[in-house]
């Protein structure tokens, strides 16, 4: 297996190009201008683009979890600007959470308290229009000890070649502000979106190995991106079949725990944006680890044209 190798990633295309790049040319790679004299380019993130899509794409990551696999994510509906009354008539009169299925960082989210909320939404003139979901509210989270709400970030590669691995650490998001099970009129408490305003960070992230409980849920969230993609594949069964050049994909998985211990997953990013500051207070509790292990399991191999991942302690294999 290639220690070294030659690669081609447009650095300016996406913060993962620019950190792998940047760990790349530090573990001796060299950097060309053409990718077809690279042994690694941005043609190996080219992982099926339907596939993909189903993850990223809020409402279809629910077409695919309703189908196969309801059991691991609230319950959670499509909805538009034509279906929606029908949509209204079967939820719980309950808290559910309003998200646009193509945008992230909790742009145009809203929580709304009761049914009457929701319809009041669909009849406005202003609304943000288009493909929505709308997701179960989780009325119990668990809290850490100063009554604050949380998320969980890991990191999922799939390949076109070997199946799909979790990164065995990630980082909580964590609210700055104390949790109100009765007060929504201000989201901060209950959105963990970090880039929610753009005036202010919403979350403190935190790694995962700084919390004594995270070993004992690890295995439930392992279980359930196992069930994710084994659904993933019976839809696509030829995403994960190389026919030709292999390639990855970069996720980061959202999940969050209630007070009675059950993880559920959240929604799935696309390509998530790493940090790109050095000083960024995950990137040596962290990403360091993580990038030098995606290196290692993952270029290398692609690199030297291998056909199976490197063995890593950093990786758990989910499919």
């Amino acid at each position: 297996m290639k220690e070294t190798g030659r690669f081609y990633l447009p650095e300016d295309e996406s913060p993962a190009y620019y950190n792998l790049s940047k760990n790349l040319q530090a573990s001796g790679w060299q950097k060309c201008q053409s990718r077809g004299l690279a042994d690694f380019s941005d043609t190996n993130f080219q992982f099926d683009e339907q596939a993909a899509q189903c993850l990223e794409y809020k409402h279809l990551l629910a077409g695919l979890v309703q189908t196969y696999c309801p059991e691991i994510m609230p319950a959670t509906y499509v909805t538009n600007d034509h279906n929606w009354p029908d949509v209204v008539n079967k939820l719980a009169d309950d808290r559910w959470i309003l998200k646009p299925s193509l945008l992230n960082n909790g742009q145009y989210i809203k929580i709304f308290q009761t049914l009457n909320d929701i319809k009041a939404h669909f009849l406005k003139s202003d609304r943000m229009g288009g493909e929505h979901v709308i997701q179960h509210y989780i009325n119990n989270p668990h809290l850490l000890r100063d009554d604050r709400k949380y998320s969980i970030r890991m990191f999922l590669v799939i390949t076109n070649f070997s199946g799909a691995f979790l990164y065995k650490q990630g980082y909580f998001n964590v609210a700055k502000y104390p949790f109100s099970a009765t007060d929504f009129n201000d989201l901060k408490p209950h959105l963990t979106n970090e880039h929610l305003f753009a005036t202010e960070t919403n979350v403190i992230q935190i790694p995962s190995i700084k919390f004594e409980f995270f070993p004992v849920i690890y295995p439930q969230i392992a279980g359930v991106i196992k069930t994710l993609m084994s659904a993933l594949q019976q839809l696509f069964p030829t995403a994960f079949m190389s026919q030709g050049k292999q390639a990855i994909a970069l996720f980061g998985m959202d999940f969050m725990l209630d007070d009675a211990g059950k993880i559920w997953l959240l929604e799935a990013n696309h390509g998530p944006c790493f940090p790109v500051d050095a000083d960024h207070p995950l990137q040596s509790w962290l990403y360091d680890g993580f990038w030098a292990a995606l290196i290692q399991n993952f270029v290398k191999p692609i690199a030297g044209n291998y056909k199976q991942p490197g063995e890593s302690a950093n990786f758990e294999q989910v499919l």
